[in-house]
């Protein structure tokens, strides 16, 4: 059984259809890049995985689970599915350690102690061990982004959800966020991420995922799709974003 499965998914924004019949799945231990223009679904797509976006039709499945029945208590499911947005969304006034254990204690009831060990071993995941006791204004956007990462991690998903991480950063702080993504992906964490390095892309993706005007357009091994387009829409998609 495929870890995510979406069949013939439709999401409108009243009268804009924003996907269109989308269908795709990820295996366990796979890597996703969803890549695509501004507004093709790509971001919307990922939300609907882990129920943040209702839907109009289709369906969407995590782990045998339908994401988009009634009965599915989303707030248990996405202790499985991790998501990290471009904007960090740590909480300014909580010391780097209380934004990673926070979820942990409340959610799970992992005690003070053991939250703590686990903060330090997912910070060392990310280098940032030492800033266990900052607080998130001490940081630079890409340790910041990097704690978003951790804290996400802490809660052990099964799969990771990163929307754009690095679009909001200086160009010189995304390759150290990129970094750490290519070591979660090294020990073997389910991931789709929307993205618009190519580059990235094509070195740690399994698969890519081409969307354009809410369908996929095109899909395939990472280096196939992005070195030899078959549609004209992501050669013209490839050649605007590499020059």
């Amino acid at each position: 059984m495929s870890l995510v499965e979406l069949k013939n998914v439709v999401k409108r924004y009243g009268t804009n259809t924003v996907l269109n019949g989308v269908s795709l799945t990820v295996e366990k231990g796979e890597i996703i890049a969803i890549i695509g223009r501004s507004g093709s679904g790509k971001s919307t797509m990922l939300r609907c995985v882990n129920g943040l976006e209702p839907i109009q039709g289709g369906t969407v499945a995590f782990d045998g689970i339908v994401v988009n029945d009634p009965a599915t208590d989303l707030r248990k499911l996405r202790q499985h599915v991790g998501i990290v947005f471009q904007s960090f969304n740590l909480f300014p006034h909580l010391l780097v350690e209380k934004n990673i254990t926070l979820a942990p204690k409340v959610v799970k009831g992992v005690p003070p102690a053991e939250a703590r060990a686990l903060a330090e071993a997912v910070l060392r995941k990310v280098g940032l061990a030492e800033k266990i006791d900052a607080y998130p204004d001490q940081l630079s956007g890409g340790q910041q982004q990097r704690v978003a990462i951790a804290r996400s991690l802490a809660m052990q998903p099964q799969l990771m959800l990163f929307d754009e991480i690095t679009s909001a950063l200086d160009p010189e702080l995304v390759g150290e966020v990129l970094k750490v993504l290519e070591e979660v992906a090294r020990e073997g964490m389910t991931m789709m991420l929307v993205t618009h390095e190519i580059g990235f892309a094509r070195k740690v993706a399994n698969r890519v995922v081409f969307m354009h005007e809410g369908k996929i357009w095109e899909q395939g091994p990472a280096a196939e799709t992005l070195g030899k387009p078959r549609t004209p829409e992501l050669e013209t998609f490839l050649s605007a974003v590499l020059h």
